[in-house]
């Protein structure tokens, strides 16, 4: 929220921790089949009512990444953007490291990697995460180009 004053002075002020992410997805090719599974799975979500986990096919991978501490044994992974840090909720295929070397001895929820007792060193991990997300409208767009071609877009917008 940004107010600019007679004087020309700006006064900016924020309500929100992270940034209120936006995605806009398209897909040029679509087959019948495919746009009608695209549509039944946004009826299933009830359009913009019922957020989802979102594997986005360019922003899903942390490599070797430092995890956050939250006590002696519970570690947050994150998603990292040049110099920005945000916590991720929903994480798999993890391989979790404690000074370079893998270790096994953890679960995972909720984003959070918990250790039976508390690790001696640095802990890093590789991870798929996954945005949690809904729809920004109750619908989408699919258009029919030719006999088994459609187009489809959508937005959507990351849920806190």
């Amino acid at each position: 929220n940004a107010q600019r004053s007679a004087s020309g002075m700006l006064r900016t002020q924020t309500n929100q921790l992270f940034p209120l992410w936006t995605i806009e997805a398209s897909y040029p090719g679509l087959t019948d089949d495919e746009a009608r599974e695209l549509q039944g799975f946004v009826a299933s979500c009830k359009g913009s009512f019922e957020p989802f986990f979102w594997l986005d096919p360019e922003d899903y991978q942390a490599t070797n990444q430092v995890l956050a501490p939250l006590g002696n044994n519970q570690f947050q992974a994150v998603m990292v953007q040049g110099s920005y840090v945000e916590p991720v909720e929903h994480i798999d295929n993890v391989t979790v490291y404690v000074n370079g070397s893998a270790v096994y001895n953890y679960t995972v929820t909720d984003g959070v990697i918990t250790f039976a007792s508390a690790p001696n060193g640095e802990v890093t991990a590789d991870y798929r995460y996954y945005w949690k997300v809904r729809f920004v409208d109750d619908g989408i767009v699919v258009a029919k180009i030719y006999k088994n071609i459609n187009q489809a877009s959508f937005k959507l917008e990351v849920v806190r």
